[in-house]
């Protein structure tokens, strides 16, 4: 009897589940992840989960920030770039990846933020392999902070921090349009 509804739950079962329905949005969309889902930070163990968001190619201007709640100057800078992100109408997403990888200091994130008035999207990515960090800029050792800032095909990436809120407003103007 045990083999019996074992059979049952391998041939039968199966069968009963209505077909998967047809995907019909944009492949695009079903790759990028969106940052804001799931808990807050959202915790990513593998950059290839997070690579979408570094492979937009369209009109709006990405400043996406590593940083981590031991490198100072990463600290130093989120409120500028929080501010940056207040003053601009513009189509300007700002995300930061926490490249913390200790599990207390993942769970202060969010405490250490909304302390700070930062409610920018913010992940965790805690791969520590090289590969990934060298594929976006082969120059690029991981050392913190680093910002990314593109639209369309054109890129910059700043290995250092930004001090002044100018410092910012000056890296992302030209891909602004001012």
């Amino acid at each position: 009897m045990r083999y019996m509804l074992l059979l049952y739950g391998l041939v039968v079962l199966p069968a009963c589940d209505p077909p998967a329905p047809a995907v019909t949005a944009p492949v695009s969309s079903l790759l990028a992840p969106d940052p804001l889902a799931g808990d807050i930070p959202r915790v990513y163990d593998r950059y290839e989960a997070l690579a979408p968001i570094l492979a937009q190619r369209n009109d709006t201007t990405y400043l996406i920030n590593f940083w981590a709640t031991w490198c100072k100057p990463c600290l130093d800078e989120l409120p500028l770039l929080q501010e940056l992100s207040d003053e601009t109408d513009g189509p300007l997403r700002l995300i930061l990846i926490s490249l913390d990888t200790d599990t207390a200091a993942i769970a202060r994130i969010p405490d250490y933020l909304a302390r700070r008035g930062i409610d920018l999207p913010t992940v965790v990515l805690t791969d520590d392999r090289q590969d990934w960090k060298t594929a976006l800029d082969e120059h690029w050792d991981g050392t913190l902070p680093t910002s990314f800032i593109y639209r369309n095909e054109l890129r910059y990436i700043y290995r250092r921090n930004f001090r002044t809120l100018p410092d910012v407003r000056e890296a992302v103007r030209p891909l602004l349009g001012g």
